[in-house]
């Protein structure tokens, strides 16, 4: 690899001008259909978007950004044959970066903490949804083998690199497209260009993004930003959705998760928030019907559909990103914080001053005075009835002595 080459290949991917050559280490080669795992399923337009990709990809003076608008429009990438081809090169992961495994994989979980590691098993044990219904256990047990591996890997390379629920989602995803050793390094570049900020100690800068959410139904929906606002709700309903990229939401469906991570690692860092927007202002009449409170409301925002119109919606998102880019609605971002901030410190003081008054009312029945009575006698009438009987048994038990 000359200078050049090597300079280009040290851009972050996030500041990579589209201008760039496509590629820094040779012209990949696409399978044809015919060769394809998948050939036999594939219906006529996917067939004619792997000879768009196949015809485009043998250009010399490709761009990165002609590269990118394959992953980004209709079908994506295609296949799964493909992606383990081009996932690696639109990360701009060279061959010899993509060789490279380092440490010994069997011993990986004992060079990181061992809270960290029991936690990955916990989430890795719930992360049966990735596989077929039909698969054994012996496939099931070499996934979650697997599964370990990759993240501890990962997260043993970059020990700033934080551990968050989700991550194994992301983690299963990449493995089923690339398998083990080519996986561990698309995992890596993926969580350094795109999912750090998840992986910080805090997830406060999340926090913050997920009010470009409201900032741009301020633009596209403001009667659905003003009725959700009203039931005091915040966009902490995406989160899941924005740290996995859908890959909790969607583990089943493969070809429709496949495509969703064609088209982000093909888009600019915030446009699965973008996504969000179009989503939520698509469902706009099934959250007003909803029942205007933040528990229903929530819930809905939480259960996605299965049949979104996801292609459509893709391009909406990107002509959304085009009209309203991050920089521009940036201001409005902070002060939906700001309002998030003051929000919550109201419901804390809330929450303290009914704490206060309940322990009052707490001390209030433990200071009054109890009764020394031996049974528990519910008013002045009863206790009244009690003593006439008591003086009358008195006299005559008397009255009997005397006449004896």
């Amino acid at each position: 690899m000359d200078d050049q080459d090597q300079n280009i290949n040290r851009v972050p991917l996030v500041s990579l001008p589209d201008s760039y050559p496509a590629w820094i280490d040779g012209i990949p080669k696409i399978p044809d259909t015919a060769e394809t795992n998948s050939s036999v399923d594939l219906n006529h337009l996917e067939r004619l978007k792997i000879d768009v990709i196949r015809n485009n990809v043998i250009k010399q003076d490709l761009t990165y950004g002609d590269f990118k608008r394959l992953g980004s429009s209709k079908l994506g990438f295609v296949t799964d044959d493909i992606r383990r081809i081009l996932w690696p090169k639109i990360l701009r992961l060279t061959d010899n970066e993509s060789n490279k495994v380092g440490e010994e994989l069997d011993s990986i979980h004992t060079l990181i903490p061992d809270e960290i590691y029991q936690q990955i098993l916990k989430d890795v044990a719930r992360s049966g949804s990735h596989l077929p219904h039909n698969a054994t256990k012996s496939e099931i047990d070499t996934f979650h083998n697997e599964l370990t591996k990759i993240i501890c890997w990962v997260l043993h390379k970059h020990p700033n690199m934080n551990y968050y629920q989700g991550y194994n989602d992301v983690a299963a995803t990449v493995l089923i497209v690339m398998g083990l050793k080519p996986g561990l390094h698309v995992l890596e570049k993926i969580s350094i260009e795109f999912l750090e900020r998840f992986m910080e100690q805090t997830m406060e800068k999340v926090n913050q993004e997920l009010f470009y959410i409201f900032a741009l139904l301020e633009r596209v929906h403001p009667s659905l930003l003003e009725h959700l606002e009203n039931v005091e709700l915040f966009p902490h309903f995406a989160l899941a959705e924005y740290t996995t990229w859908y890959a909790h939401k969607y583990s089943e469906n493969r070809s429709l998760l496949h495509r969703l991570f064609d088209f982000f690692l093909s888009s600019p860092l915030l446009m699965p928030l973008y996504l969000s927007t179009i989503i939520v202002a698509h469902r706009a009449n099934e959250i007003f019907n909803t029942t205007p409170d933040m528990g229903h409301t929530h819930k809905v925002l939480c259960t996605l559909p299965s049949d979104l119109p996801f292609e459509n919606l893709l391009i909406n998102a990107e002509t959304l990103y085009r009209d309203y880019p991050p920089v521009s609605i940036i201001k409005n971002v902070h002060d939906y914080d700001k309002k998030r901030r003051r929000k919550e410190q109201e419901w804390k003081l809330k929450a303290e001053d009914s704490k206060r008054k309940s322990e009052k009312q707490r001390q209030l029945k433990v200071s009054l005075p109890q009764s020394r009575l031996p049974y528990h006698f519910k008013g002045y009438r009863t206790i009244t009835v009690v003593t006439i009987l008591a003086i009358g048994l008195y006299a005559f038990l008397k009255t009997g002595s005397g006449i004896n």
